[in-house]
């Protein structure tokens, strides 16, 4: 079955909405192309372009990775680790890996007030992503009641990746940076879910009600670029659907 016709059915089967890209990395071949431009409420798909954001102003001296920021009491959204707290002082590098292995959402506020939001909207525009802005802090649950949600693509996360991928665009610094922070996400429960050991840099994120998974999967015979995002009334139908779709595609690697 074509996979453009197994992500419609189980599209259907879990009463999702989604948006899938999936591409041969080497070959450049659209494996699927699904919807690819429905613009999604990002949850933490955001992070992967603050993070590169981040780390182009490292690079260009505005600071360093071992720069320590400070927590303040607005940043704390109840997600706290044991360094990330109120009046702690945190260095970037620890920050930014908690925002994407652990999806620290206290860790993000941080790095959303130290970049500034026309900062990173502006280096999504400029990248190529088309359809990512960042309109609210994480788990500011009153600008995304007046429907200042942030946004992002199947579309915007597959060219993401891809840049990470083939460095084109980034500097070597960003992406050898940014690669194995990602190679260490935590969240194995999506695409991931069929064969959690496979090796991959990805960024996950979820909400009531959406759940995505967005990144590079490392096979033995091809290298996949991937993006799956998914939307219905309860995530967990969201999550359904792909775990029900990883293991065709794990089965492209």
């Amino acid at each position: 079955m074509p996979l453009n016709e197994l992500i419609r059915r189980l599209e259907d089967k879990h009463g999702c909405s989604v948006g899938c890209a999936i591409q041969d990395a080497g070959s450049s071949e659209m494996l699927a192309a699904y919807q690819t431009q429905r613009v999604f409420k990002s949850a933490s798909l955001i992070k992967t372009p603050i993070m590169l954001c981040a780390l182009e102003d490292a690079e260009q001296g505005a600071f360093s990775l071992d720069t320590r920021i400070h927590v303040q009491p607005a940043h704390c959204v109840g997600d706290e680790a044991p360094v990330i707290r109120d009046g702690t002082d945190v260095p970037l590098s620890v920050l930014l890996e908690y925002m994407i292995t652990d999806s620290n959402n206290s860790a993000t506020n941080v790095l959303i007030d130290l970049l500034g939001m026309d900062r990173i909207n502006a280096y999504s525009r400029r990248i190529g992503l088309q359809d990512t802005l960042l309109r609210r802090h994480m788990l500011d649950f009153e600008s995304a009641r007046q429907g200042r949600e942030n946004l992002t693509s199947a579309d915007d996360m597959l060219r993401l990746y891809g840049m990470l991928h083939t460095g084109e665009g980034l500097t070597p610094f960003i992406c050898g940076t940014a690669l194995p922070i990602l190679l260490r996400q935590h969240d194995k429960e999506l695409i991931m879910n069929s064969n959690p050991a496979q090796k991959a840099a990805h960024k996950t994120g979820g909400l009531s009600d959406i759940a995505h998974d967005a990144g590079i999967l490392y096979g033995e015979r091809r290298t996949l670029l991937f993006a799956a995002l998914a939307t219905a009334p309860d995530m967990e139908q969201c999550i359904a659907f792909l775990q029900e779709l990883s293991p065709h595609v794990m089965a492209l690697l």
